[in-house]
């Protein structure tokens, strides 16, 4: 957070941390409704809070989430023209036959909306429809990098790859200073990385036989900070 917060004074933006107040942004049904399940509700609440800061009378509003580390700021600028976008997630980790793979996906820890934007009340409305008509488990995805991913996969809007998604395999490989894992998401982004979500929903859990805790995450800011770069 303090490398977010940084990275915006130095672009000479208004910052704002949102804790648990962001909760109270959503309405009283669908907090009942997604008890327990706190990345969905802040996946509406972050909706919710950038239209309010719209109405304020911002130009344009850019979510990061607590977890995103801004390793390179002088070169992130998200300067896009566009009314909207979202982070590109490359997502490296095992597939069924235990190859390593690359998934691509839309991903919501990185929101970009602007006044007037044609996006931001139909997702809001969506978001909402769907936890309303849903029955059963919910995934935590599933107003999220869920919907974002199959509605850019049929209409298509604006990816920014500066900002993307580590996976547990990556950044293992990123602080023993480089390895097939890493390689694969660099093959599979066009730009150069500056900023990444750490992925701390993980935490204190083993995925692809890598123990995902704060030793790792420590690890992981200390090599970024230093490199600048995922190039190690």
């Amino acid at each position: 957070m303090n490398s977010v917060q940084a990275w915006a004074s130095l672009r000479g933006w208004n910052y704002q941390l949102v804790g648990d107040e962001i909760f109270d942004l959503t309405p009283d049904w669908y907090r009942e409704k997604t008890a327990g399940r706190l990345p969905i509700q802040t996946d509406l609440g972050r909706l919710i809070l950038a239209r309010n800061l719209l109405a304020e009378g911002y130009e344009r509003v850019v979510w990061l989430d607590a977890d995103a580390l801004v390793f390179n700021p002088n070169e992130l600028t998200i300067d896009i023209t566009d009314e909207f976008a979202f982070g590109r997630e490359v997502w490296v980790q095992y597939d069924k036959k235990r190859q390593l793979k690359a998934y691509k996906n839309a991903h919501n820890a990185l929101c970009v909306f602007t006044q007037g934007n044609s996006f931001l009340d139909f997702y809001i409305y969506t978001a909402q429809a769907i936890i309303k008509k849903h029955q059963g488990g919910l995934a935590p995805q599933i107003v999220g990098p869920k919907l974002l991913t199959s509605l850019h996969n049929t209409i298509g809007f604006p990816l920014i790859d500066d900002v993307g998604m580590l996976s547990p395999l990556v950044m293992k490989d990123v602080v023993n200073g480089g390895g097939v894992a890493l390689d694969l998401l660099k093959q599979n982004t066009p730009t150069s990385m500056k900023a990444a979500n750490l992925s701390s929903s993980l935490d204190g859990q083993e995925t692809d036989l890598v123990e995902v805790n704060e030793a790792l995450f420590e690890q992981v800011c200390q090599r970024l900070t230093k490199t600048g770069s995922l190039d190690l």
